[in-house]
Formats: C-alpha cells, sequence, structure tokens
C-alpha cells in the first residue's frame, strides 16, 4: 500500500488481532502443549512472538502519527522481524526441522531454550533503545544499542550450533 501509510498500518494491527483472536492464542489450553523433544517454554515463546507482533503494528501506528519518527518506525520493523518472525523459527524450528530430517532429536533443549530467552532480551533492548536514542529522549540509550545486536547475535549463534549439532547426529530411527 504505498503512499497509504496510515491504511497499511492499520490493517497490519487488525489482521494480527483477527490472528490472534482466531487461534485463541491468549486463552487457556484445552490440553497441554507437545513440548516433547524440545524445551517446555515452547508455547510461551509462540505466545510472545505474537505479542510482538501486535507490538509492532501498535509502533506503526505511532511513528505514523508522529513528524520525524525514524527511530519509532525502526523499532517496529524490529518487533517484527526479530521479536515476531525470528522468535517463530528460534520457536517453531527446533520442533520441526529435526523430524523434517530424518527424526532426529534436538540436541539441546537448553540451548533451545537460551537462544529464545537471549533473542526476546536482545530485542527488548533494541526495540526500547532504538525509541529512546533516535527520537532523542535518553541519550544513555545509544549505548544500549550495540549491546542488543551482540545479544541477538549471541542467540543466533547458539540457536545454529544447535540445530548444527542435531543435524550431524544420527537419526533416532533408521528406516527402511
Amino acid at each position: 500500500m504505498t503512499g497509504w501509510m496510515r491504511p497499511a498500518v492499520l490493517l497490519l494491527l487488525g489482521g494480527i488481532i483477527v490472528a490472534v483472536w482466531a487461534l485463541r492464542f491468549f486463552e487457556r489450553t484445552q490440553q497441554p502443549a507437545k513440548v516433547k523433544g524440545v524445551h517446555a517454554s515452547f508455547p510461551v515463546f509462540v505466545r510472545l512472538a505474537y505479542g510482538w507482533a501486535i507490538i509492532a503494528a501498535a509502533l506503526g501506528i505511532w511513528a505514523n502519527a508522529v513528524e520525524g519518527s525514524h527511530g519509532i518506525w525502526g523499532a517496529s520493523r524490529h518487533a517484527l522481524t526479530v521479536g515476531f518472525l525470528a522468535t517463530m523459527v528460534f520457536s517453531v524450528g527446533p520442533r520441526i526441522l529435526p523430524a523434517f530430517s530424518g527424526m532426529r532429536l534436538l540436541f539441546s533443549t537448553k540451548l533451545m531454550f537460551l537462544s529464545l530467552l537471549l533473542l526476546g532480551i536482545g530485542c527488548t533492548l533494541r526495540v526500547s533503545s532504538e525509541i529512546l536514542a533516535y527520537q532523542g529522549f535518553a541519550r544513555w540509550a545509544w549505548s544500549w544499542l550495540p549491546v542488543s545486536a551482540v545479544v541477538e547475535m549471541t542467540a543466533v549463534t547458539i540457536f545454529a550450533i544447535n540445530l548444527l549439532v542435531t543435524f550431524m547426529s544420527r537419526p533416532t530411527s533408521q528406516s527402511v
């Protein structure tokens, strides 16, 4: 919707809210989540990812309403790409990728949790410090931007190592 930013950000928020409502993401589940082979926090991080999507859309609406809102736009994009998309990949990937590659078990559920935790911390630091620094609300926030990058890259590295070791391991069952 080039040139139609206000309708675009409103549609993004509406679409995310409809998706969250349709999937009943914030309701109590009828049965426990299937977490065999992944960290037990898996369902929490999937829900947090959708929370990041809502935050991204809300920040987009705010950015559209404010002149010179480069920091808010950046925070919105980061919340969507890292907060939502990367968190979904880091949550769902360890659950399905090992199964698609010959029924392997994830090397470490603890590394899965650590990568998700660091990704969430890094994204929180980045989104908040982008708004504070780029919008001129707090000069000290500039020092948190590189910290957030290192934390997020550490999360990506741990995620990649965990999957690499998983793929290098033998499948749990050899099919004939």
